[in-house]
């Protein structure tokens, strides 16, 4: 074997080994959220809102059927200059709800964009201690704001638990990657520290969001989510993941190859922007159909099954974990995280050669 197929089983070998401390960790250390029953404080709801005529409506459908008094909530709704029917929307229940709030996002405020620019304007509208974030393609839960709250009652940031919902073709496939990067992230957070955070379902207490600066601090950015994460962990403060059978969220899937890549793309420009550490080791991970085609084109078939049999071993019994503590579980196919990796390779590709990527109106 060369000397390129000796490196290539030591990093798996390596990436093996981490994969099942991250599942034992996740056996062992799992730490549950108590759901808030009683003594439920106020609350602000933050929806954040570009161009979302076809999802807004579902989202703050769902937000009226939460199981909390609407009297301790308020809901403000941000619509980040949108080119399409979305205020109208926000009117509509603005109107019908005295606990539903629309707020006109003045653009590039403060000298921040995209998303952070939304919430940073939001947040100073509000005075309460309990803040969640969720994003307006979003539909929560009954029981999704008296989980959250509830963990905030034990940390300063939490990270909520999204599911992608049953819509389309590539739903199963989306649902399956969400589940492995969450085991993850839950193993780390429980066993260590969080090293990401769900932006589409977080929140946080003001006083510890005051404390380090917000996203003014951060300055303009795409990837405020991680950035706030590191000044919370920075500043000594709690964080942790939450992952509940009851009490989660559900984002809609992205219904074309495009939009697949194009969101994989935002998230390696995360992980290369705020954990640069974790690229490479996450390059041989996720992209793991790459060298097991090379390693089977020059008949280094020991190599090649040994990276398959990682790829398979690891996902597949990650995705059962999850099922075990959320009972939530699509119909398992064995293409699955071939077609991911697959996915991932393209994302790559795309970021390299094509660089900044569009994403609801917006080059980044």
């Amino acid at each position: 074997m060369s000397v390129v197929g000796g490196v290539l089983v030591s990093i798996y070998s390596v990436l093996f080994t981490v994969e099942l401390i991250l599942m034992l960790f996740f056996r062992l250390k799992f730490k549950t959220s108590t759901k808030a029953e009683s003594d439920l404080p106020k609350v602000t709801v933050l929806v954040c809102a570009r161009n979302e005529e076809h999802n807004l409506r579902r989202c703050l459908d769902s937000i009226l059927t939460l199981n909390y008094p609407q009297e301790t909530m308020q809901v403000l709704v941000g619509d980040d200059n949108s080119e399409d029917g979305t205020w109208n929307i926000i009117e509509h229940f603005e109107k019908r709800h005295n606990h539903i709030k629309g707020v006109k996002v003045e653009n590039e405020k403060e000298g921040l964009i995209a998303k952070a620019n939304v919430l940073n304007q939001l947040i100073d509208l509000s005075n309460d201690e309990f803040q969640v974030i969720i994003d307006a393609d979003m539909e929560v839960q009954p029981d999704w704001l008296r989980t959250m709250v509830g963990a905030l009652k034990e940390s300063q940031l939490i990270s909520g638990y999204t599911q992608i919902a049953s819509v389309g073709r590539y739903s199963h496939l989306q649902f399956f990657d969400w589940q492995i990067v969450l085991h993850s992230m839950k193993a780390m957070a429980d066993a260590i520290r969080p090293i990401s955070i769900l932006g589409n379902n977080m929140g946080f207490r003001k006083s510890a969001y005051d404390q380090v600066g917000g996203f003014r601090a951060l300055g303009p950015t795409d990837v405020e989510d991680l950035g706030l994460l590191q000044r919370f962990q920075k500043a000594g403060l709690q964080t942790s993941q939450v992952i509940e059978q009851t009490g989660f969220a559900e984002t809609r899937p992205q219904l074309t190859f495009s939009e697949m890549i194009t969101q994989r793309c935002r998230w390696m420009n995360g992980v290369f922007t705020h954990h640069w550490i974790l690229a490479v080791p996450a390059f041989f991970a996720r992209l793991w159909v790459v060298p097991f085609l090379l390693t089977l084109f020059v008949a280094y078939i020991d190599l090649a099954l040994f990276i398959l049999s990682y790829a398979y071993f690891t996902t597949c019994l990650k995705y059962w974990q999850m099922h075990k503590h959320t009972n939530r579980k699509f119909k398992l196919f064995l293409y699955e995280p071939f077609f991911i990796s697959l996915l991932d390779t393209f994302a790559l590709l795309r970021i390299i050669f094509k660089g900044k990527v569009s994403w609801k109106g917006r080059k980044f």
